[in-house]
Protein backbone atom coordinates (compact mmCIF):
# COMPACT_ATOMS: atom_id res chain seq x y z
CA UNK A 1 0.00 0.00 0.00
CA UNK A 2 1.03 3.75 -0.57
CA UNK A 3 2.48 5.00 2.36
CA UNK A 4 1.06 8.17 4.04
CA UNK A 5 2.28 11.56 3.62
CA UNK A 6 1.86 12.62 7.09
CA UNK A 7 4.39 9.85 7.78
CA UNK A 8 6.74 9.21 5.13
CA UNK A 9 7.77 12.56 5.09
CA UNK A 10 10.64 13.43 2.39
CA UNK A 11 12.05 16.22 4.81
CA UNK A 12 14.62 14.52 6.32
CA UNK A 13 14.89 16.78 9.52
CA UNK A 14 11.54 14.98 10.56
CA UNK A 15 12.05 12.71 13.13
CA UNK A 16 10.52 9.16 11.70
CA UNK A 17 7.60 8.09 14.20
CA UNK A 18 8.27 5.13 16.15
CA UNK A 19 5.98 1.64 15.74
CA UNK A 20 4.16 2.53 18.63
CA UNK A 21 2.92 6.44 17.38
CA UNK A 22 2.19 4.69 14.10
CA UNK A 23 -0.30 1.58 15.95
CA UNK A 24 -1.60 4.49 17.96
CA UNK A 25 -2.13 6.69 14.93
CA UNK A 26 -3.77 4.23 13.12
CA UNK A 27 -6.09 3.28 16.24
CA UNK A 28 -7.33 6.92 15.82
CA UNK A 29 -7.91 6.58 12.44
CA UNK A 30 -9.97 3.24 12.95
CA UNK A 31 -11.90 4.98 15.55
CA UNK A 32 -12.55 7.63 13.13
CA UNK A 33 -13.63 5.22 10.76
CA UNK A 34 -10.73 6.42 8.35
CA UNK A 35 -10.47 2.50 7.57
CA UNK A 36 -7.91 3.15 4.34
CA UNK A 37 -5.24 5.52 6.13
CA UNK A 38 -5.70 3.57 9.00
CA UNK A 39 -4.19 0.17 6.59
CA UNK A 40 -1.75 2.61 5.51
CA UNK A 41 -0.16 3.26 9.04
CA UNK A 42 -0.89 -0.21 9.56
CA UNK A 43 0.62 -1.54 6.58
CA UNK A 44 3.75 1.14 7.21
CA UNK A 45 4.14 -0.56 10.40
CA UNK A 46 3.83 -4.42 9.73
CA UNK A 47 7.33 -3.72 7.08
CA UNK A 48 9.20 -2.72 10.16
CA UNK A 49 7.87 -5.15 12.92
CA UNK A 50 5.93 -7.94 10.83
CA UNK A 51 5.01 -9.85 13.86
CA UNK A 52 3.68 -6.97 15.97
CA UNK A 53 0.46 -7.99 17.57
CA UNK A 54 -1.04 -4.57 17.72
CA UNK A 55 -0.44 -3.51 14.33
CA UNK A 56 -1.68 -7.51 12.91
CA UNK A 57 -4.73 -6.67 14.65
CA UNK A 58 -4.94 -2.93 14.02
CA UNK A 59 -4.67 -4.12 10.36
CA UNK A 60 -7.18 -7.06 10.55
CA UNK A 61 -9.86 -5.16 12.00
CA UNK A 62 -8.79 -2.04 9.58
CA UNK A 63 -9.11 -4.34 6.17
CA UNK A 64 -11.89 -6.29 7.28
CA UNK A 65 -13.86 -2.63 7.25
CA UNK A 66 -12.61 -2.10 3.67
CA UNK A 67 -13.84 -5.10 2.39
CA UNK A 68 -10.22 -6.82 1.99
CA UNK A 69 -10.82 -9.82 3.71
CA UNK A 70 -8.27 -12.02 3.01
CA UNK A 71 -5.54 -9.69 3.79
CA UNK A 72 -7.66 -9.65 7.09
CA UNK A 73 -7.72 -13.74 7.48
CA UNK A 74 -4.01 -13.01 6.67
CA UNK A 75 -3.31 -11.25 9.65
CA UNK A 76 -5.82 -12.14 11.87
CA UNK A 77 -4.30 -16.39 11.56
CA UNK A 78 -0.67 -15.08 12.24
CA UNK A 79 -1.78 -13.42 15.13
CA UNK A 80 -3.37 -16.50 16.30
CA UNK A 81 0.00 -18.68 15.37
CA UNK A 82 1.47 -16.24 17.92
CA UNK A 83 -1.11 -16.38 20.66
CA UNK A 84 -3.30 -18.88 19.69
CA UNK A 85 -5.77 -17.24 22.48
CA UNK A 86 -5.64 -13.69 20.98
CA UNK A 87 -8.84 -12.45 21.82
CA UNK A 88 -9.07 -9.49 18.85
CA UNK A 89 -7.79 -11.97 16.63
CA UNK A 90 -10.45 -14.56 17.82
CA UNK A 91 -13.43 -12.60 17.37
CA UNK A 92 -12.10 -10.51 14.57
CA UNK A 93 -11.60 -13.74 12.20
CA UNK A 94 -15.21 -14.92 13.46
CA UNK A 95 -16.38 -11.93 11.85
CA UNK A 96 -14.62 -12.15 8.65
CA UNK A 97 -15.64 -16.40 8.12
CA UNK A 98 -19.27 -14.78 9.09
CA UNK A 99 -18.70 -12.16 5.99
CA UNK A 100 -17.31 -14.71 3.80
CA UNK A 101 -20.49 -17.17 4.97
CA UNK A 102 -18.04 -19.77 6.68
CA UNK A 103 -20.80 -20.03 9.32
CA UNK A 104 -19.48 -22.51 11.03
CA UNK A 105 -15.48 -21.88 11.65
CA UNK A 106 -17.12 -18.33 12.66
CA UNK A 107 -19.07 -20.50 15.46
CA UNK A 108 -16.08 -22.04 16.44
CA UNK A 109 -13.81 -19.26 16.75
CA UNK A 110 -16.81 -16.65 18.99
CA UNK A 111 -16.84 -20.12 20.94
CA UNK A 112 -13.08 -20.37 22.06
CA UNK A 113 -13.36 -17.07 22.52
CA UNK A 114 -16.67 -16.83 25.06
CA UNK A 115 -14.28 -19.71 27.06
CA UNK A 116 -11.95 -16.81 27.79
CA UNK A 117 -14.40 -14.36 28.13
CA UNK A 118 -17.96 -15.90 28.94
CA UNK A 119 -19.66 -12.35 29.76
CA UNK A 120 -19.24 -10.83 25.98
CA UNK A 121 -23.01 -10.38 24.80
CA UNK A 122 -22.21 -9.07 21.43
CA UNK A 123 -20.08 -12.21 20.52
CA UNK A 124 -23.08 -14.14 21.77
CA UNK A 125 -25.38 -12.28 19.29
CA UNK A 126 -22.90 -13.08 16.60
CA UNK A 127 -23.11 -16.89 17.25
CA UNK A 128 -27.17 -16.30 17.52
CA UNK A 129 -27.40 -14.50 14.05
CA UNK A 130 -25.19 -17.44 12.60
CA UNK A 131 -26.83 -20.16 13.97
CA UNK A 132 -30.07 -19.28 12.44
CA UNK A 133 -28.13 -19.05 8.77
CA UNK A 134 -27.28 -22.38 9.67
CA UNK A 135 -30.97 -22.85 10.76
CA UNK A 136 -29.63 -24.49 14.03
CA UNK A 137 -32.70 -22.45 16.19
CA UNK A 138 -32.32 -24.24 18.80
CA UNK A 139 -28.58 -23.57 19.51
CA UNK A 140 -29.71 -19.31 18.09
CA UNK A 141 -32.38 -19.45 21.39
CA UNK A 142 -29.89 -20.70 23.75
CA UNK A 143 -27.38 -17.81 23.25
CA UNK A 144 -29.70 -15.18 23.35
CA UNK A 145 -31.51 -17.02 26.19
CA UNK A 146 -27.37 -16.91 27.88
CA UNK A 147 -27.37 -12.99 26.90
CA UNK A 148 -30.58 -12.71 28.96
CA UNK A 149 -28.97 -14.13 32.23
CA UNK A 150 -26.64 -11.21 31.40
CA UNK A 151 -28.56 -8.45 30.43
CA UNK A 152 -32.62 -8.93 30.68
CA UNK A 153 -33.65 -6.26 28.59
CA UNK A 154 -30.73 -6.21 25.82
CA UNK A 155 -33.06 -5.44 22.98
CA UNK A 156 -31.17 -7.81 20.58
CA UNK A 157 -32.02 -10.70 22.69
CA UNK A 158 -35.43 -10.06 23.38
CA UNK A 159 -36.15 -9.52 19.77
CA UNK A 160 -33.69 -12.23 18.10
CA UNK A 161 -35.84 -15.03 21.08
CA UNK A 162 -38.68 -13.28 19.63
CA UNK A 163 -38.01 -13.20 16.09
CA UNK A 164 -37.38 -16.93 16.44
CA UNK A 165 -40.20 -18.17 18.34
CA UNK A 166 -42.38 -16.27 15.51
CA UNK A 167 -40.41 -18.42 13.05
CA UNK A 168 -41.07 -21.60 14.55
CA UNK A 169 -44.79 -21.21 14.71
CA UNK A 170 -44.44 -20.85 18.71
CA UNK A 171 -47.41 -18.21 18.46
CA UNK A 172 -48.15 -17.25 22.47
CA UNK A 173 -44.33 -17.78 23.67
CA UNK A 174 -43.66 -15.24 20.92
CA UNK A 175 -46.38 -12.97 21.79
CA UNK A 176 -45.35 -13.16 25.13
CA UNK A 177 -41.33 -12.18 24.09
CA UNK A 178 -42.68 -9.65 22.07
CA UNK A 179 -44.53 -8.44 24.59
CA UNK A 180 -41.33 -7.87 26.45
CA UNK A 181 -39.54 -5.42 24.27
CA UNK A 182 -42.51 -3.24 24.62
CA UNK A 183 -42.44 -2.92 28.37
CA UNK A 184 -39.13 -0.71 26.84
CA UNK A 185 -40.51 1.04 24.56
CA UNK A 186 -44.62 0.76 24.21
CA UNK A 187 -44.96 3.01 20.74
CA UNK A 188 -42.44 0.24 18.90
CA UNK A 189 -44.72 0.50 15.86
CA UNK A 190 -43.23 -2.84 14.03
CA UNK A 191 -43.58 -4.70 17.48
CA UNK A 192 -46.98 -3.69 17.80
CA UNK A 193 -48.17 -4.62 14.15
CA UNK A 194 -46.42 -8.65 14.65
CA UNK A 195 -48.42 -9.03 18.21
CA UNK A 196 -51.60 -7.71 16.48
CA UNK A 197 -50.93 -10.50 13.28
CA UNK A 198 -49.92 -12.98 15.66
CA UNK A 199 -53.05 -12.45 18.03
CA UNK A 200 -55.01 -12.67 14.86
CA UNK A 201 -53.64 -16.37 13.53
CA UNK A 202 -53.89 -17.50 17.27
CA UNK A 203 -58.14 -16.39 16.47
CA UNK A 204 -57.36 -13.80 19.66
CA UNK A 205 -59.33 -11.09 17.42
CA UNK A 206 -60.04 -8.92 20.40
CA UNK A 207 -56.39 -8.76 21.49
CA UNK A 208 -55.61 -8.25 17.81
CA UNK A 209 -57.96 -5.32 17.39
CA UNK A 210 -56.41 -3.72 20.90
CA UNK A 211 -52.79 -4.10 18.95
CA UNK A 212 -53.74 -2.91 15.61
CA UNK A 213 -55.40 -0.16 17.17
CA UNK A 214 -52.36 0.46 19.54
CA UNK A 215 -50.75 1.11 16.38
CA UNK A 216 -52.51 3.27 14.34
CA UNK A 217 -52.42 5.78 17.37
CA UNK A 218 -48.43 6.32 16.85
CA UNK A 219 -48.75 6.12 13.07
CA UNK A 220 -52.70 6.16 11.92
CA UNK A 221 -51.69 5.56 8.15
CA UNK A 222 -49.71 2.16 8.73
CA UNK A 223 -51.02 -0.08 6.01
CA UNK A 224 -50.13 -2.95 8.04
CA UNK A 225 -52.41 -2.07 11.52
CA UNK A 226 -55.11 -1.00 9.15
CA UNK A 227 -55.25 -4.21 6.74
CA UNK A 228 -55.21 -5.96 10.61
CA UNK A 229 -57.55 -3.82 11.69
CA UNK A 230 -59.76 -4.59 8.62
CA UNK A 231 -59.37 -8.33 9.22
CA UNK A 232 -60.94 -8.32 12.56
CA UNK A 233 -63.71 -6.50 11.76
CA UNK A 234 -64.31 -8.95 8.93
CA UNK A 235 -64.11 -11.51 11.13
CA UNK A 236 -66.78 -10.23 13.24
CA UNK A 237 -68.65 -10.01 9.95
CA UNK A 238 -68.91 -6.18 10.45
CA UNK A 239 -68.11 -5.35 7.10
CA UNK A 240 -68.76 -1.85 7.06
CA UNK A 241 -66.00 -1.05 9.53
CA UNK A 242 -64.12 -3.33 7.34
CA UNK A 243 -64.02 -1.75 4.30
CA UNK A 244 -64.19 1.69 5.77
CA UNK A 245 -60.47 0.89 7.51
CA UNK A 246 -59.02 -0.97 4.00
CA UNK A 247 -60.02 2.58 1.99
CA UNK A 248 -57.93 4.10 3.98
CA UNK A 249 -55.19 2.50 2.77
CA UNK A 250 -56.00 3.27 -0.56
CA UNK A 251 -55.18 6.61 -0.13
CA UNK A 252 -51.56 6.43 -0.44
CA UNK A 253 -51.24 3.35 -2.07
CA UNK A 254 -52.87 1.25 -4.80
CA UNK A 255 -53.20 -1.80 -1.97
CA UNK A 256 -52.47 -5.60 -2.53
CA UNK A 257 -53.85 -8.54 -4.31
CA UNK A 258 -55.35 -9.67 -1.43
CA UNK A 259 -56.44 -6.32 0.34
CA UNK A 260 -58.67 -5.68 -2.87
CA UNK A 261 -59.59 -9.23 -2.99
CA UNK A 262 -60.87 -9.34 1.08
CA UNK A 263 -62.52 -5.79 0.23
CA UNK A 264 -64.41 -7.31 -2.32
CA UNK A 265 -65.57 -10.26 -0.13
CA UNK A 266 -67.00 -7.62 2.33
CA UNK A 267 -68.28 -5.41 -0.43
CA UNK A 268 -70.10 -8.43 -1.45
CA UNK A 269 -71.44 -9.23 1.66
CA UNK A 270 -72.82 -5.83 2.52
CA UNK A 271 -74.60 -6.73 -1.46
CA UNK A 272 -72.80 -3.61 -2.83
CA UNK A 273 -71.91 -5.73 -5.84
CA UNK A 274 -70.73 -3.10 -8.25
CA UNK A 275 -67.95 -2.43 -5.74
CA UNK A 276 -67.58 -5.98 -5.27
CA UNK A 277 -66.68 -6.60 -8.83
CA UNK A 278 -64.04 -3.51 -9.10
CA UNK A 279 -62.15 -4.92 -6.04
CA UNK A 280 -62.25 -8.49 -7.84
CA UNK A 281 -61.21 -6.66 -10.95
CA UNK A 282 -58.56 -4.62 -9.13
CA UNK A 283 -56.96 -7.84 -7.32
CA UNK A 284 -57.27 -9.50 -11.19
CA UNK A 285 -54.46 -6.84 -12.26
CA UNK A 286 -51.89 -8.33 -10.04
CA UNK A 287 -52.34 -11.76 -11.83
CA UNK A 288 -54.41 -14.78 -11.23
CA UNK A 289 -55.80 -14.93 -7.99
CA UNK A 290 -58.21 -17.85 -7.30
CA UNK A 291 -60.87 -16.26 -4.72
CA UNK A 292 -61.29 -13.36 -6.44
CA UNK A 293 -61.92 -15.18 -9.90
CA UNK A 294 -64.95 -17.28 -7.49
CA UNK A 295 -65.84 -13.83 -6.53
CA UNK A 296 -66.62 -13.30 -10.04
CA UNK A 297 -68.25 -16.20 -10.34
CA UNK A 298 -70.54 -15.71 -7.72
CA UNK A 299 -71.45 -12.08 -8.71
CA UNK A 300 -72.23 -13.13 -12.34
CA UNK A 301 -74.11 -15.92 -12.10
CA UNK A 302 -76.09 -14.41 -9.55
CA UNK A 303 -76.82 -11.81 -12.22
CA UNK A 304 -77.49 -14.90 -14.59
CA UNK A 305 -75.05 -13.90 -16.77
CA UNK A 306 -73.88 -16.87 -17.69
CA UNK A 307 -71.25 -16.13 -20.58
CA UNK A 308 -69.33 -13.99 -17.85
CA UNK A 309 -69.49 -16.68 -15.26
CA UNK A 310 -68.54 -19.33 -17.73
CA UNK A 311 -65.45 -17.18 -18.76
CA UNK A 312 -64.47 -16.60 -15.31
CA UNK A 313 -64.96 -20.31 -14.39
CA UNK A 314 -63.04 -21.44 -17.47
CA UNK A 315 -59.53 -19.31 -16.48
CA UNK A 316 -60.58 -20.71 -13.03
CA UNK A 317 -60.06 -24.68 -13.80
CA UNK A 318 -56.81 -24.11 -16.40
CA UNK A 319 -55.17 -27.28 -14.16
CA UNK A 320 -57.08 -30.16 -14.38
CA UNK A 321 -55.40 -32.10 -11.75
CA UNK A 322 -57.33 -29.39 -8.87
CA UNK A 323 -60.69 -29.39 -10.76
CA UNK A 324 -62.24 -31.44 -8.10
CA UNK A 325 -61.60 -28.99 -5.56
CA UNK A 326 -62.32 -25.90 -7.24
CA UNK A 327 -65.96 -27.45 -8.23
CA UNK A 328 -66.12 -27.97 -4.37
CA UNK A 329 -64.75 -25.02 -3.33
CA UNK A 330 -67.07 -22.87 -5.60
CA UNK A 331 -70.25 -25.41 -4.76
CA UNK A 332 -69.21 -24.08 -0.84
CA UNK A 333 -69.11 -20.69 -1.82
CA UNK A 334 -72.22 -20.77 -3.40
CA UNK A 335 -74.05 -22.69 -0.56
CA UNK A 336 -72.57 -20.03 1.82
CA UNK A 337 -73.72 -16.89 -0.16
CA UNK A 338 -77.40 -18.11 -0.42
CA UNK A 339 -77.05 -18.67 -4.07
CA UNK A 340 -77.93 -22.51 -4.62
CA UNK A 341 -79.66 -22.31 -7.20
CA UNK A 342 -77.19 -19.86 -9.16
CA UNK A 343 -74.93 -22.69 -8.96
CA UNK A 344 -77.53 -25.22 -10.69
CA UNK A 345 -77.88 -22.78 -13.27
CA UNK A 346 -74.48 -22.23 -13.76
CA UNK A 347 -73.12 -25.91 -14.01
CA UNK A 348 -76.02 -26.78 -16.08
CA UNK A 349 -75.08 -24.12 -18.42
CA UNK A 350 -71.76 -25.07 -18.51
CA UNK A 351 -72.66 -28.95 -18.88
CA UNK A 352 -74.66 -28.01 -21.99
CA UNK A 353 -72.02 -25.45 -23.90
CA UNK A 354 -69.42 -28.04 -23.13
CA UNK A 355 -67.32 -25.38 -22.65
CA UNK A 356 -64.70 -26.81 -20.13
CA UNK A 357 -62.32 -29.86 -21.16
CA UNK A 358 -63.32 -33.20 -20.43
CA UNK A 359 -62.23 -33.78 -16.93
CA UNK A 360 -63.98 -30.88 -16.08
CA UNK A 361 -67.19 -31.33 -17.88
CA UNK A 362 -67.06 -35.13 -16.15
CA UNK A 363 -67.08 -33.77 -12.65
CA UNK A 364 -69.86 -31.21 -13.02
CA UNK A 365 -72.01 -34.04 -14.51
CA UNK A 366 -70.69 -35.84 -11.73
CA UNK A 367 -71.91 -32.70 -8.95
CA UNK A 368 -74.90 -32.40 -10.80
CA UNK A 369 -76.44 -35.79 -10.17
CA UNK A 370 -74.85 -35.97 -6.70
CA UNK A 371 -76.01 -32.82 -5.45
CA UNK A 372 -80.05 -32.95 -7.56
Amino acid sequence: MNRPENVNSTNQSKPQLSVIDISKKGRQRLRSRQFSEACELFSLGLEREPENPYLLSGMGDACREVGDYSEAERCYSRLLELDKNNLFALRGLGDVCKKLNRHHDAITLWDRYLVLRPQDKFVMTRIADSCKVLMQFERAEQAYQQILKISPSDRFALTGVADLQHRLGKDEEAIASYEKILKYDENELHILTIIGKLCWRISDFERAEKYFNRALQVDPQNPYALYGLGNCYRWCRQYERAVEVWEKILIHSEGTQALHTRMGDAYYNLERFEKAEQSYRQALTFGEDYFATVGLICLFSDREDWENASLFFNSLSIDSSAVTNQIEVLIKRFVRSGLKESMFELFHFLSSQKVANTVIFDELDHQLKHLE
